[in-house]
């Protein structure tokens, strides 16, 4: 006889638990729950049946497996709340008998919460974790630029919160300055887009993060802060895991010791210092140094400066730490490793300072990451320093903004090596004059610069000058849901010419080869029926005539045909010649006439029938999606085009005058 299953006992119910009973089972609060299941990466399913899983009810509620709530009970930190659980009753009956005395020892005994094997267990490898290091970047850039002073009837962040926050992004960026890594640059509507390359292991991992604008932020009160700030904790752990792996392989000390003068000053990256392993340890080969005295060395660094009596007194603080017993902290060694490029370093017993990590960067850095290596800029006073700092001192140049030197126009040796000058307003000729003094600057806008990091070269700077029209700054990343943008090809960098250098055409030559090319287009209609060999064309065009539908092939080959000159009838015959040649009917096929265009939809049809109700109106869904996202394209690339040639004619125009 089988075996009699009874209702609850197998399938959904079982391998399913609510959420009630996984608190009841665990013995904590809802909010301890909710941290735990943050910290862990445990998120709530969605079982196929409901009723089955809730065990015949239909009240609402959320699932979890059964395994993850097991698996949840043997976690460490399950402790670590009871005792906080027990303090906070401790310290509110002793501050209600005001035994202040008590309170004072409980709250030095505070329990501590460490979630470094929480980190261990998420990213088993370094790469993981740089491959999952977006979201942390960009949560953290967002708390660093909070407000830290309370405001009274709303909600306020804890101010350790942010400055720690914004000292691990100071350190990310004072690493990738080092490494110059930064690749691409992307100005949008919430903020401004990085993405750098990490050599891992012998690959190359992009990250990509977003940093917002220099505006000020207001709190919002419907945001449940609690939840943010425990993401926000296990984020800075991973940060401070990641950041000491990077230094370390650059044969740097960990964390980098700050200025507080230029801290006071108002820098954010330059008040931080790079220092060599060797300068701030001095161990035998194979031998470790505890980490209290690698503590006191960055200490002795920090407070010495940079002159020479200030390192022979971090020497002797050096020789004095590693000097005591090592059975103060005997778990916890750090273990000289060579450098990559320990030939290009800066020399020992040395602090790297802000204005000279380009002359220390290794030589193995590629030419398209030192761009502006040759050039000093001048970022205005409206400039976002902090941004537009990052990125040119990330591609090798020096950096002057406004709050070091405010008036540009003087005749020290430093107004003398600028080369360029960032502005973000209209310039006056009078202004120009009294500021320039004589010197040949180059004026351009900010957009320059991140055009000229996507598209790996210098561009010209005729189309940037202060209070013209900008280029249009189109996303450099290619992908799903983006525009292919054929003149970020390699190819065409290689080939083409550069942004502002579009040789001026007259109107009688335009007409002229337009002409030509009407009567070139009616020969080839004519010898078209009795030539054999098929003719060459651009790849573009030939990708749009096998695919007439596509509207997006069709806008590649007709920017393809604008950059090279070719004018709009002579790119319609070499479309039509196209098509021709490769015996498409793009007609029938747009009106889904003839045997292709009956099989295209006789096979959708097939595919719709095999899907399920559900399935099918999820498919009509991304239909309808994708059609609304390429009109709106559709839409841009024509405002684009109308755009550029509008002021095609204003160039000619100009040009006449």
């Amino acid at each position: 006889m089988a075996k009699i299953k009874r209702k609850g006992e197998s399938g959904a119910a079982k391998n399913y638990v609510t959420r009630s009973a996984a608190i009841r089972k665990l013995q904590i609060s809802l909010a301890d729950f909710r941290r735990l299941c943050i910290l862990k990466g445990i998120y709530p399913r969605d079982p196929l049946h409901k009723k089955k899983a809730n065990k015949g009810s239909t009240a609402p509620t959320s699932f979890y497996y059964t395994k993850d709530i097991q698996y949840l009970l043997h976690e460490p930190l399950l402790d670590k709340f009871r005792e906080h659980k027990a303090f906070a009753k401790k310290l509110a009956r002793a501050v209600g008998r005001q035994e202040w005395g008590l309170a004072k020892n409980l709250e030095d005994a505070k329990p501590v919460l460490r979630l470094d094997h929480l980190v261990k267990e998420r990213y088993p490898t370094f790469t993981l974790a740089l491959q999952d290091l977006q979201d942390p970047l960009n949560l953290v850039h967002l708390f660093s630029r909070l407000p830290t002073n309370p405001i009274p009837g709303k909600t306020t962040v804890p101010t350790d919160a942010i400055a720690d926050c914004a000292r691990l992004i100071s350190e990310w960026k004072l690493w990738a300055i080092r490494t110059h890594s930064l690749q691409k640059v992307f100005l949008g509507i919430k903020g401004v887009y990085y993405e750098c390359v990490v050599p891992s292991n012998g690959q190359d991992v992009r990250v990509r993060w977003l940093e917002g604008y220099e505006f000020q932020q207001h709190v919002p009160t419907d945001v449940d802060f609690r939840i943010l700030l425990t993401f926000v904790e296990l984020y800075r752990v991973l940060l401070g895991f990641t950041l000491f792996k990077l230094y370390n392989e650059e044969n740097l000390v960990y964390p980098p010791p700050l200025d507080k003068a230029l801290e006071e000053k108002g820098e954010s990256v330059g008040a931080y210092k790079l220092v060599q392993q060797s300068a701030g340890i001095k161990a035998g080969e194979g031998s470790g140094v505890s980490k209290k005295a690698v503590k006191r060395a960055i200490h002795g660094m920090a407070t010495a400066g940079v002159s020479g009596e200030a390192e022979e007194d971090v020497d002797m603080d050096e020789d004095a730490a590693v000097g005591e017993p090592a059975t103060e902290e005997p778990t916890e060694d750090f273990i000289e490793r060579p450098s990559k490029d320990a030939t290009d370093d800066v020399a020992p017993g040395s602090l790297t300072t802000y204005n000279t990590i380009i002359s220390s960067s290794s030589a193995t850095a590629s030419s398209s990451n030192l761009l502006f290596s040759q050039y000093t800029f001048y970022l205005s006073r409206e400039i976002s320093a902090r941004t537009w700092e990052f990125v040119l001192r990330s591609l090798g140049a020096r950096v002057i903004s406004a709050t070091q030197m405010p008036d540009p126009s003087g005749s020290d040796a430093d107004a003398n090596a600028i080369t360029h000058v960032v502005i973000d307003r209209p310039m006056t000729e009078e202004r120009k004059r009294a500021m320039e003094n004589g010197r040949k600057w180059v004026w351009i806008q900010p957009q320059w610069v991140a055009d000229c990091v996507n598209r790996g070269k210098v561009l010209a700077h005729d189309d940037y000058a202060p209070g013209k029209l900008l280029p249009p700054h189109l996303s450099p990343w290619e992908g799903d849901g983006e525009m292919q943008r054929p003149w970020l090809d390699q190819t065409t960098l290689a080939d083409g010419p550069a942004a502002g250098e579009r040789p001026e055409v007259e109107e009688e030559e335009e007409e002229e080869d337009e002409e030509a090319d009407v009567d070139v287009e009616e020969e080839d209609s004519d010898d078209d029926e009795e030539s054999t060999s098929t003719p060459t064309f651009p790849p573009a065009l030939l990708a749009s005539a096998q695919n007439p539908t596509d509207k997006t092939l069709l806008h590649a080959a007709e920017l393809e045909a604008e950059s090279a000159g070719t004018s709009s009838s002579a790119f319609q015959a070499q479309l039509q010649s196209a098509i021709k040649s490769l015996g498409t009917a793009p007609a029938r096929k747009a009106a889904g006439s003839g045997p292709s265009g009956k099989g295209k939809a006789g096979e959708e049809d097939l595919r719709k029938i095999m899907m399920t109700n559900k399935k099918a109106k999820l498919y009509n869904k991304m239909k309808y999606g994708n059609a609304e996202r390429q009109a709106e394209k559709d839409t841009l690339e024509t405002k684009r085009l109308a755009i550029e040639k509008r002021k095609r004619k204003e160039a000619r125009a100009a040009g006449k005058a």
